[in-house]
Parts: structure tokens; sequence; C-alpha cells
């Protein structure tokens, strides 16, 4: 990898990211920041390919058919966000600095935790809604089982662009901190 593309990252997240942000200069918070940016991204981008891959596939007339993997997507960003703010934060404190590929580690760890998060915050939603609206089918092992089925099958079929881009914003965050 070329380091001149890395470097035009760094410049433009330093002009425009979240080192802007309230907080950003405690590095912890700064990669809570980073990840959160790096989910986004991750997320639109996988909208976005899917969305071509389905249009490509099968056409424009059969995208809503097709598209329910998008719509979930989409609708999972707002817990997804946060999560990553968190993981982020947390793996940056948790993984030690001396560790050789420290940047690439703790990003796939954070990945991997805003995963959990995610996840986590779903099921809290999920339960709170049934707690809210309670019905004669109440079940709360249901608020546990379908976010997990969901984080499970949310990994599955986005960590092919979640990890890399996960590693490579660590390895980005890594090299910004180190030059300041």
């Amino acid at each position: 990898m070329s380091a001149t593309p890395v470097k035009a990252v760094e410049v433009r997240c330093k002009r425009y990211g979240p080192g802007r942000l309230p907080g950003a200069d405690n590095r912890s918070i700064g990669a809570g920041y980073a990840f959160a940016t790096a989910a986004l991204l991750a997320t639109l981008s996988f909208v976005v390919l899917y969305s071509v891959n389905i249009l490509l596939a099968v056409g424009p007339e059969r995208l809503w058919i097709e598209g329910g993997l998008l719509y979930f997507s989409l609708l999972a960003t707002p817990f997804v966000v946060p999560a990553a703010f968190a993981a982020g934060a947390l793996s940056w404190r948790l993984v030690p600095r001396d560790l050789q590929y420290c940047g690439l580690i703790t990003g796939l760890v954070a990945t991997v935790l805003t995963y959990v998060c995610a996840t986590t915050l779903v099921a809290a939603a999920i339960f709170g809604e049934m707690l809210l609206n309670p019905t004669a089918a109440f079940e709360p092992s249901a608020a546990v089982l379908a976010p997990a089925l969901f984080g499970a099958f949310g990994f599955v079929s986005t960590g092919w662009i979640t990890l890399p881009v996960g590693a490579l914003s660590g390895y980005v965050h890594e090299r910004a901190v180190a030059e300041n």
C-alpha cells in the first residue's frame, strides 16, 4: 500500500474530519470519532455497492423485492454509529500501544466490538418496545434472540467491507496520533 493515499486521508481527516469535534484531543475519544466515521462510511459503501449489485443482477424493477438487506442496513445505522464510537474508544484503551500493527489490530477489535455493541443496543430497543407495548405474545427471549440473529447475519453479510474499513481506519488513526 502506497503511503501517498494514506497521507491524503490523514490530511483530510485533520482538516475536515473527527479531529475538529469536541474532545477529539483525548486519544480515546478521537478514536471513537474515527471509528464512528469509519462505520458510517462502511454502512454507506455497503448500501451503494449492494444497490449496484442488485441493479445489475435483477434490474431496477425488482430492487424493492431484493432490497431487504438495504432496508436493514439503513435501519441499523443509528445503532451502528454510536456503537462504533463506543467500541473505538474502548478498543483504543484496551489494545496495548507497543504491539506491532497496533492500529490495524485496534481497528479489527473495534469492528468486532461494534457488532456486539450494536446488537446489544438493538436488543435494548426491542426489549424497551416490548415493555412499552405489551401484547399477549410478549417473550423476553425474543428480545435477545432476534437481535443476536440480526447481528450474526449483519456480520456475515457486511464483514467483507467493515473489517477492511475498520483496519484501515485504525491504521490511519494510529499514524495521525503518532504524528501529534
